[in-house]
């Protein structure tokens, strides 16, 4: 698969096979994310990778109030569609059934100067890269703020990774149950001049 093939067909996954996947797999990808480019190259970033049973279901512990949390936020987002609002609350509560799931987290230190949100962009730099290798390798993955969202953050980085900075997002990942039909995109998103 070519550069502009992953970009253009990778899909956010939200339901997965049980099927685990193989460290070398599991290295690749890591290897591309932390190949991002980054602000002074500082790769502020650090990757927690849980796929084991103790860990997830730990994981899967704290993000058990998430969909409760999330929910006039989704109900206001989507007031006519109580489908995607009930999905999307079954996901985050159980991560699609995913097999890997990995926290990004903003590392802490010296930023010479740059900004939180200067560094945020280097980390999803990295998570992008993440997301094209997954595709890449043939697995899916769905990118989730929810963690962030429903005041969760500061608890995942107390269980998996106390001394990594702030937690930027969680990643499911895992072999597509099935692969979701491309969403709309929006027209005038950008100008040539």
């Amino acid at each position: 698969m070519d550069c502009r093939q992953a970009i253009m067909t990778r899909r956010s996954v939200r339901n997965y096979q049980s099927a685990p996947i193989p460290e070398n797999v599991l290295n690749n990808i890591l290897s591309a994310a932390c190949a991002a480019p980054s602000a002074l190259n500082l790769q502020p970033w650090y990757f927690v990778v849980i796929q084991s049973a103790e860990p997830m279901a730990r994981l899967l512990e704290v993000m058990r109030p998430a969909p409760q949390r999330l929910d006039a936020e989704l109900t206001q987002r989507f007031p006519n569609h109580p489908q995607v609002v009930l999905e999307t609350k079954r996901f985050v509560q159980l991560l699609g059934g995913a097999p890997v799931c990995i926290l990004a987290f903003q590392t802490g230190g010296d930023t010479h100067g740059r900004s939180q949100s200067t560094i945020l962009q280097s980390v999803a730099a990295a998570i992008e890269n993440l997301l094209l290798a997954a595709w890449n390798e043939g697995l899916g993955s769905c990118w989730l703020t929810a963690p962030l969202e429903a005041g969760l953050a500061e608890e995942l980085r107390t269980a998996f990774a106390p001394e990594q900075g702030e937690l930027a997002a969680l990643i499911t990942l895992g072999y597509p149950e099935h692969v979701p039909k491309a969403p709309k995109t929006k027209s005038g998103r950008y100008i040539i001049l």
